[in-house]
């Protein structure tokens, strides 16, 4: 299946329109916007400059992937997008069975008002007869005192009233119980669609695994022997730190205003997932020929992910050796890069606080088992996290 912006919307690396409406936010913010005018314009064409170049180079990098690479791309990507949709169908599930909650108590409110409503027209019309008797009729006129008659005759009015508010009461709750029994149908009916599309985003979702699958054993066929893969592995590496150094470029003339800088937040930040550490800052690599840049934590599978400070978000989409890739920017050149998503809930330019949840823990850019790769950056050149994290 083609990879869906609609549920992701546009995370892929559309850079571009996204920093040209920061940097007028930015401008826009100055104590004096008309005396900035042209300086604003200046900055506004180099950054455009910039990102086109991040946009250019990017692309060249993609078109030199394998046809292997390229389908695990389209099928993690696609992946995303289904599991996201079905999060969505899932919320909208949730809210259509309390609405049917909600509409049978109501029928069943309406059952009971009618039920009562009908005994008691029953009960009067009961009344109504037996006191219309020749009989009563006769009692009436015979007492001699006038008050007495006209207080039974005003009575027998008030009973025949009552009888027509209790027929008009009986009447509404029977409107009033149609009318909630056809939105159960309908609130039925839209359940059973709903339902309908879930079968078939989870058909979807297990055909885009088998063909992640089967691009994985490509890639795997792919090399031989460690030398390729120890090249690949580079290759990824190359990859991220030339995404890495693009946007910190880009990024230079688009300050954050943070109520604590990054570097202030030294030793207390929390860890953006719960799980074990499984692999360590600067701990060897591929026969001890390449170092971890970050820390590897092993995870469940859709466990949250969470942003450790406050920024926002300048990368989210595919990565090669990453998968589905989250970057946030925190200002004074630090970044925090978050890898190997199931899928991702935030936007290019969305803001964070510390523990937004940002993304969901899974095993994209061909991992087999679930994990969350975590990094910081200063400068485009890594740090280790554990000495950012609060012990």
């Amino acid at each position: 299946m083609p990879y869906t912006r609609s549920p992701m919307k546009s995370r892929c690396i559309g850079l571009l329109p996204l920093f040209i409406t920061l940097s007028v936010t930015v401008l826009a913010a100055a104590d004096d916007p008309a005396g900035d005018a042209a300086l604003a314009e200046r900055d506004l064409a180099e950054l455009r400059e910039r990102l086109q170049q991040v946009e250019q180079d990017l692309g060249q990098q993609s078109a030199q992937r394998d046809q292997a690479q390229q389908e695990l791309r389209e099928a993690e990507r696609s992946e995303s997008g289904v599991r996201l949709s079905l999060n969505n169908i899932d919320a909208e599930l949730a809210a259509t069975r309390e609405r049917l909650d909600i509409l049978r108590r109501r029928a069943d409110e309406a059952r009971a008002g009618l039920s009562l409503q009908v005994e008691k027209l029953e009960q009067e019309l009961r009344r109504t007869y037996i006191l219309g008797r020749d009989d009563w009729l006769r009692g009436v006129l015979s007492q001699q005192d006038p008050v007495a008659i006209g207080r039974q005759l005003v009575y027998s009015s008030y009973l025949a009233r009552e009888r027509s508010a209790l027929a008009e009461a009986v009447r509404e709750d029977l409107v009033e119980l149609d009318a909630t029994l056809a939105s159960l149908d309908k609130e039925n009916r839209r359940l059973a669609g709903i339902q309908a599309r879930e079968r078939e985003r989870l058909t979807e979702l297990k055909v885009l695994r088998r063909d992640r699958s089967v691009a994985l054993v490509k890639i795997d066929r792919g090399i031989a022997t460690r030398s390729e893969k120890l090249e690949r592995m580079r290759a990824e590496m190359v990859e991220l730190q030339s995404l890495v150094d693009e946007l910190t470029l880009a990024l230079t003339s688009l300050p954050i205003n943070d109520a604590e800088p990054f570097a202030r937040a030294r030793g207390r930040l929390e860890w953006p997932t719960d799980g074990q550490i499984t692999r360590r800052f600067g701990q060897p690599r591929a026969d001890g020929r390449l170092r971890w840049d970050g820390v590897l934590l092993a995870a469940g599978a859709g466990a949250d992910v969470r942003a450790v400070h406050h920024g926002r978000i300048v990368y989210a989409d595919w990565l090669q050796g990453m998968g589905l890739l989250v970057i946030v920017e925190h200002g004074s050149g630090y970044l925090s890069l978050y890898g190997h998503n199931q899928d991702i809930v935030m936007e290019i330019g969305d803001w964070v606080t510390p523990g937004t949840v940002i993304a969901h823990v899974g095993d994209s850019g061909g991992r087999a088992t679930p994990g969350l790769y975590f990094e910081i950056r200063k400068g485009g050149k890594p740090v280790d996290p554990d000495e950012w994290i609060r012990k």
